[in-house]
């Protein structure tokens, strides 16, 4: 038997504003790394191989169907014909790129049409009766993927009917999920027993190739051969927006410091790494094992650089334990702060984070020198039109007293989430559907999608002044500055024309304040 793995083509919408629009970027595939390496473990005797159509680096992009990174369809369905494989296993990390994991399926089952299609990733967890209702879909596979599939394989050449919790094949399959709505499936709970990802299953130069020539999955990338590792997996906070439960469950479970290590040197003997972003959901969630971690980082000699870009948790911090993360060879942090409001934050987001205790990590890492960067979410039910103009301030006060850097983002319906539901139950959108892309459509009597669109501009505006001012007034924040305006020029070409028409009317006010004094 012969498993191929198929990452699609990227496809972008058309439609969406070039602030709102995916960007085209790729990245090692993780996840397929760690299935083929658990497979190896468990010596399935088939043969495996990995196909991403992103690797072309092509991209085709037109008025009407916006972008495509990576193959063309007929290039996908070639490639698929020509590996000749039994099974195909689609991997889908992001709902608005449903369809072009989709569009995979229908190709393989052109290709070659006894395949068997397998499907995961979040959007088919959390909607496994829809995929199975596509004619190109056979399997869909639940939250984690490693033990499900290999016991998928097993049961297939064995040519027996899979009973296996979290594989699905028809509705009935659902009998064997668990009664936790929220959490149907059981997870791995020891990770160190998970071997390492198969990187050799994949040109990994290709993929360095890609990120440091114009591809890279992070706005500023300060590596040339960079990578992600997963720590750990699940979360047990309950924001309201976040999907990540779907696929890794609320109970954290972690990866030994010494585990995290022996990774770390594997990437560097073998393929001579230069940045980590650790990619966890919950990294200093247990600060004991995050110390011990930086015990581990800080054996490098020079430092390792890395990074946090998912975010990690606000109230964690000392002085002592910013210290350590800057020498241990961080580059910078990143925190999700979510809203400036308190009481948004325990009822609206529901995140329980401590707004004093941020202020500490933001003077901790001023004092340090270490960059801060921090996430902001605007528009939630809930929300008022004031909580959202107090976030705003509040993000670029913080930026312009201690450098904290605002990442502001508008709030997206992501399946599976307790947002999404809720404004799927009270009609809070526009329309007659819910869209799983990366438009927003949440409506209250306290905002809408427009209202929301002149609130984003207008603190875009004011935060490219702000970045103006501090480059005109410091060399190192003018190369910083530079560097993150180049990544992403399109989005931060629209927003310096904001900033100099915000600049224009600052001038103008004070002049016609001016005039109007002296007379």
């Amino acid at each position: 038997m012969k498993l191929l793995f198929c990452l699609p083509s990227h496809v972008t919408n058309a439609t969406m504003t070039a602030a709102r629009r995916d960007r085209l970027f790729i990245s090692l595939p993780l996840g397929v790394l760690y299935l083929a390496a658990y497979l190896r473990e468990k010596k399935w005797p088939g043969e495996m191989a990995v196909y991403d159509a992103r690797l072309s680096g092509k991209v085709d992009a037109t008025r009407e169907r916006g972008e495509r990174f990576g193959d063309s369809p007929d290039v996908m369905m070639e490639r698929i014909r020509h590996e000749k494989p039994d099974v195909v296993a689609i991997s889908n990390m992001f709902s608005s790129q449903i369809d072009a994991a989709l569009e995979m399926a229908t190709l393989a089952k052109r290709a070659v049409p006894k395949v068997v299609t397998v499907i995961g990733g979040p959007h088919a967890s959390v909607f496994p009766l829809e995929m199975l209702a596509q004619e190109s879909i056979d399997y869909v596979v639940m939250s984690e993927g490693e033990d499900r599939l290999w016991q998928l394989l097993l049961a297939l050449e064995r040519r027996e009917e899979p009973a296996i919790q979290g594989v699905l094949n028809k509705p009935e399959d659902q009998s064997l999920l668990l009664s936790n709505k929220k959490v149907p499936v059981s997870f791995i709970q020891d990770l160190d027993t998970l071997p390492l990802p198969a990187y050799d299953m994949v040109d990994v130069e290709r993929y360095f190739h890609l990120q440091s020539n114009g591809f890279a999955p992070r706005t500023l990338e300060l590596g040339k051969r960079s990578v992600t590792i997963l720590s750990s997996r699940g979360c047990p906070h309950q924001c309201v927006f976040c999907s990540i439960h779907i696929t890794v469950g609320y109970k954290w479970r972690y990866h030994s410091p010494q585990y995290v290590k022996r990774h770390i040197d594997f990437l560097i003997q073998r393929y001579g790494i230069d940045f980590i972003h650790f990619e966890d959901d919950n990294f200093t969630h247990d600060t004991e094992r995050y110390d011990r971690i930086l015990d581990q980082l800080l054996t490098f000699n020079p430092p390792l650089p890395w990074d946090t870009p998912n975010g990690v948790r606000g109230d964690s911090w000392t002085l002592e334990r910013v210290r350590r993360t800057k020498e241990a060879g961080c580059q910078h942090l990143v925190v999700a702060f979510e809203s400036a409001v308190q009481e948004v934050l325990d009822k609206v987001v529901k995140k329980q984070l401590d707004l004093q205790q941020v202020d500490d990590l933001m003077r901790y890492c001023r004092e340090v020198g270490i960059r801060l960067l921090a996430f902001y979410v605007i528009g939630l039910p809930g929300e008022t039109e004031q909580d959202i103009r107090n976030t705003i301030d509040y993000s670029l006060d913080r930026f312009d007293r201690y450098n904290v850097h605002p990442v502001i983002h508008t709030a997206l319906l992501l399946p599976g989430t307790e947002l999404y539901n809720n404004v799927a139950a009270n009609h809070y959108f526009e329309g007659d559907t819910l869209h799983s892309d990366n438009s927003s459509q949440i409506v209250t009597t306290e905002f809408n999608p427009q209202l929301l669109h002149e609130i984003y501009n207008e603190a875009m505006s004011r935060k490219m002044w702000l970045v103006l001012k501090k480059s005109l007034t410091s060399p190192q924040e003018l190369l910083y500055n530079l560097k993150l305006i180049s990544s992403q020029w399109p989005v931060a070409k629209e927003m310096l024309k904001q900033a100099f028409c915000h600049m224009r009317q600052r001038m103008s006010g004070s002049i016609n304040h001016e005039r109007g004094y002296n007379e």
